[in-house]
């Protein structure tokens, strides 16, 4: 007899249990299921409550006694309860989730020319929450369908608000996007439902212009709490969604840590790392790693844009990953490619030290003198601050900046 849990085809990389433990006190557990499985499941009713996830959303109606609104709305259940009555009866709490990821970033689809990339499972939720919402226009877009990417950028440049359901720059494909925003000048909202990586190329682009956006751990997380009122047959207040949210994103968060050349980025990640009990990565470590010869030697050799290039690449190798602790070499704000790979799952701090403090033995770009270093950290100082979501002063204790780190990290994955 299984309490609850999740079913669907693949799901190693499935986040549904430890939400759902933060959720609830109840057993969670993930069930990878085949066709026939799914069957025999569905008629023995051996269960209190699941969720259901791809490919199985629609597989499951057809052994419902009752469906709700939201089911007959989206065309799919992904929560079904077993009664005390003996009746099974199918939720949809996709559409709520999606609703609430919309408010959160503040994002009104009602009388608005909604565009949605994408014509599967996701994008009829999508649909399900235009219609609710009364928008004025809506686009579904699918690379076969009656409005192709061709279409789009003929006829629906002026779309305002932008929804990805597609798996387009979703990882492993980390960095592609579905489209270009640079020719859509009306969007004034992004939505892309993916969330790893939480800054996908896509929702990059809204971010630097300026468009409020979200990815979807946030419609996640909000569904699951709407399911587990159903299995829970209790009120769970909507402060609960933040809190989640913000557990499962520092958790999944990478650390990184930009700055002078021997401002402390390697010794201070390092502590951080031990304290958290998370992966340190010095991405001079892999830039040597790639070159095969040392730092001094691939500027001496090959030059600094070399070495800018490997650094870039550094990034992407260790940016898509999570949970890790990052350092970066001084100079890696100065290339966009690098931090743009280091935000997709990451936040990132500037830790800032008095220049005379600063070692240059061993730094190529650290020698010439006190003026040269202050002449380096002027041109950067704009760039560290650009791309820092927290900056941290490490002019005092040792204790003092890993626990301001620390502090300053939570709150942005919080935010």
């Amino acid at each position: 007899m299984i309490e609850y849990g999740l079913l669907g085809a693949k799901l190693g990389h499935s986040y549904s249990k430890p939400i759902h433990n933060l959720l609830a006190d109840y057993s969670y557990e993930l069930y990878a299921v085949t066709p026939e499985e799914l069957k025999e499941l569905m008629i023995s009713r051996e269960f209190r409550g699941l969720n259901v996830t791809i490919p199985y959303k629609k597989d499951v109606l057809p052994y419902l006694d009752e469906i709700s609104d939201e089911v007959r709305e989206v065309g799919s259940a992904n929560t079904l309860v077993m009664g005390k009555d003996g009746k099974l009866r199918g939720y949809n709490t996709d559409l709520p989730g999606f609703l609430s990821m919309a408010d959160r970033a503040g994002i009104v689809l009602t009388g608005k020319k909604v565009v949605i990339l994408g014509s599967g499972g996701t994008s009829l939720t999508a649909q399900a929450a235009a219609r609710r919402r009364n928008a004025r226009e809506m686009i579904v877009v699918s690379r076969s369908g009656e409005v192709n990417y061709e279409r789009l950028y003929r006829d629906h440049t002026d779309a305002e608000v932008i929804i990805n359901t597609t798996p387009v720059g979703m990882y492993p494909g980390n960095g592609e996007s579905p489209i270009d925003l640079a020719a859509f000048p009306a969007c004034c909202g992004v939505l892309d439902v993916i969330y790893n990586p939480f800054h996908t190329a896509l929702l990059q682009q809204a971010e630097e212009r300026g468009i409020p956006s979200e990815n979807g751990l946030w419609m996640l997380v909000a569904q699951a709490k709407y399911a587990a009122e159903y299995f829970t047959e209790t009120s769970i207040p909507d402060e609960k969604i933040a809190e989640v949210y913000g557990r499962m994103r520092a958790e999944m968060s990478n650390l990184i840590l930009t700055g002078m050349p021997g401002s402390g980025k390697s010794t201070v990640g390092k502590a951080i790392a031990e304290e958290m009990g998370r992966t340190f990565v010095d991405m001079d470590e892999i830039i040597v790693r790639l070159a095969g010869k040392s730092i001094p030697e691939i500027f001496s050799e090959d030059g600094e844009e070399a070495f800018r290039k490997l650094e870039t690449e550094a990034a992407r190798e260790c940016g898509r990953e999570k949970s890790l602790i990052i350092a970066t070499g001084g100079g890696a704000v100065t290339r966009e490619e690098t931090m743009r790979a280091l935000q997709q799952n990451g936040e990132i701090l500037f830790l800032e030290r008095p220049l005379e403090s600063l070692p240059t033995n061993g730094r190529p770009l650290s020698q010439g003198g006190l003026d040269a270093l202050r002449a380096m950290y002027e041109k950067r100082l704009p760039l560290y601050r650009k791309y820092a979501a927290r900056c941290i002063d490490n002019s005092g204790s040792f204790e003092k900046t890993v626990a301001a780190a620390m502090e300053g990290f939570y709150e942005a994955a919080n935010h």
